[in-house]
Formats: structure tokens, sequence, C-alpha cells
């Protein structure tokens, strides 16, 4: 991967295929690397699916990164502002384990998109 865009790309592609090891080892690369959220450029697929998830990754990981510890200064690209939410829900947790998850709480910038993910998705411990 040379640039965020393309890890933002595989982080879409892991979450569609429940690999949450993998999703989760990429969101400490983009950390790693340190490049600035805000160049994101929103993801070129027609799929809202992707566009929504792309979106909610990018807003997600600003409010990770600017949380303490990490106490980044990050901002949102404007684009994401735009993306709409799906028409079908999607669960970025595995089906199998959705019952698991029913009665907990989703975390909003997912969830304005449609999407449920847990309310702290992504959060991480250096």
């Amino acid at each position: 991967m040379e640039n965020l865009d393309q890890a933002l790309d595989l982080m879409v592609d892991r979450l569609l295929e429940y690999d949450e090891i993998a999703f989760l080892d990429l969101v400490q690369f983009v950390w790693r690397r340190g490049w600035k959220l805000e160049n994101a450029t929103i993801p070129e697929s027609k799929d809202p699916l992707r566009k929504a998830l792309g979106a909610s990754l990018v807003e997600r990981m600003v409010e990770v990164w600017n949380a303490p510890p990490k106490n980044s200064d990050e901002k949102v690209p404007v684009w994401c502002e735009g993306v709409p939410a799906v028409f079908d829900r999607f669960w970025v947790v595995k089906p199998e384990d959705r019952n698991l998850w029913e009665s907990e709480p989703a975390n909003a910038i997912f969830a304005k998109r449609n999407i449920f993910a847990p309310k702290e998705f992504m959060f991480f411990y250096e």
C-alpha cells in the first residue's frame, strides 16, 4: 500500500469479508503511517455501501486519532458529509455473531449511514 486511499479500499474489502483481524491490522497500519486523514479522497466505486463504509471509516479514524491518548489534530474530509446512508442495513459483525451485539449500543458515525458497528469499533491502544 502506497497511500491512504489504497489502505481505505483494503479496509473496506476486509469489512465486506468480515476479516476482523486483517481489518484491525490495517487500522493500526494507517495510524503508524501518519497519513493525514483529511487527504483521503472519495472512493471511486459506484457501490453506495463501499462509499458509506469509506466515509464512516475516515470519520471514525478522525475521532479515534483525536481522542486521548493519541490526541492528534485530524480533520474529516469535506466529501464525507455528502455520503448518504445505505438502503439495506449492513453489519460489520459476522452474521453468526450478530445476536451477541443486537442489544449493544452502536457507533453513531456508522449508524447515521445505516451500518451497525459496535460503539467502540476501531478503538485501539498503541
